[in-house]
């Protein structure tokens, strides 16, 4: 099956596109605004080029909030597949062709090169119910980051026109995040799934509401339905990253963090809560403490575990059971 293989170079205000066949030539390149209109006009424009093609591969690095809307919108359109790729992956394919050159134009041809040559995974559509949780989540945590800061900023103020200022703005900070949270749990409990793993998550000593939420919003769905438990830890930026070679060269493991920075933060607190209150991630963080394992790097390790646990009851579909390890184990003996 013949395919037209498109790279997309997303910016605030445009979109950088290129278009090349299996022989790693660019065909053609334009230029589109990053809206509504702007989309319409992209694929007009390359189906007129894709004629002799059957399917289109488009594929763009994930920047933020500016590439959603068009991924979105190419997935909905017939004869497309869409790839949203770590910006990594295309950084590391421009360095193993020596490309010297940065720019948009530049950077939408690599895109169109690394579809073509590595053919990535197609970016699963998201549910609506899904999309408008994470960007409720997503507002939220901005707020509350914002909020942080500008209490800082009073704490260091020494000016009371600026104080009265930044107390007004503190309180209206509030207010949205308080306005937010109530959107949040009003969305939640009017979709039936997404209360139902909300519940499921709960039962987990350490996981609560608002963690529920930011770990719903940010799971990754490889096939659309499975939550596969190493892609999950991967995506979270939590797998453990080797640095050795030869004889010389052993630095020492740390996490990947090319990953979703949005989930690992959401565990950051959960974890520290855990280790405390948590039987099983107690036990398990004092273990790895008592072997001579850093503190940091045995908090690490649980916060993988944490992330492993939410991916088990969801996959599941059963609450959390702390004794699930001996029944299984009563039930070999019995079947031996």
């Amino acid at each position: 099956m013949s395919t037209l293989y498109s790279g997309i170079d997303v910016s605030k205000d445009k979109l950088d596109v290129a278009i090349t066949d299996n022989n790693r030539k660019i065909l053609s390149n334009a230029i589109f605004e990053n809206n509504l209109q702007g989309f319409k006009k992209l694929f007009n424009w390359i189906k007129k080029q894709s004629k002799k093609f059957e399917k289109i591969h488009f594929c763009m690095e994930s920047t933020g909030i500016y590439h959603e809307e068009i991924a979105e919108f190419l997935q909905e359109q017939k004869k497309t597949i869409v790839s949203v790729i770590n910006p990594y992956q295309s950084k590391a394919f421009a360095g193993s062709q020596l490309i010297r050159t940065k720019n948009d134009k530049v950077d939408a041809g690599i895109l169109a090169c690394y579809c073509a040559i590595s053919q990535p995974q197609e970016t699963v559509k998201l549910p609506e119910e899904v999309k408008k949780l994470r960007r409720l989540v997503r507002c939220l945590n901005s707020l509350i980051k914002t909020g942080a800061k500008e209490k800082t900023r009073l704490h260091s103020c020494k000016d009371t026109d600026v104080a009265d200022v930044l107390k007004g703005t503190i309180k209206f900070l509030s207010e949205s995040i308080a306005q937010v949270e109530n959107l949040i749990k009003e969305h939640v409990n009017n979709n039936e799934k997404l209360k139902h793993q909300v519940q499921l998550l709960n039962s987990i000593k350490g996981i609560g509401d608002k963690t529920a939420y930011r770990i719903l919003a940010e799971i990754h769905i490889e096939d659309g339905k499975s939550v596969n438990v190493k892609a999950q830890v991967a995506h979270a930026g939590l797998a453990p990253r080797e640095f050795q070679s030869g004889s010389s060269v052993k630095g020492k493991r740390k996490i990947c963090k090319t990953g979703n920075s949005h989930l690992r933060h959401a565990l950051y607190m959960p974890t520290m809560s855990a280790i405390q209150d948590n039987p099983i991630l107690k036990d398990f963080y004092h273990r790895l403490v008592s072997k001579g394992k850093l503190k940091m790097v045995a908090l690490v390790a649980a916060m993988r575990k944490l992330l492993v646990l939410a991916i088990g009851v969801l996959r599941n579909d059963k609450p959390f059971d702390p004794n699930w390890i001996q029944f299984q184990q009563e039930k070999y003996l019995l079947c031996a």
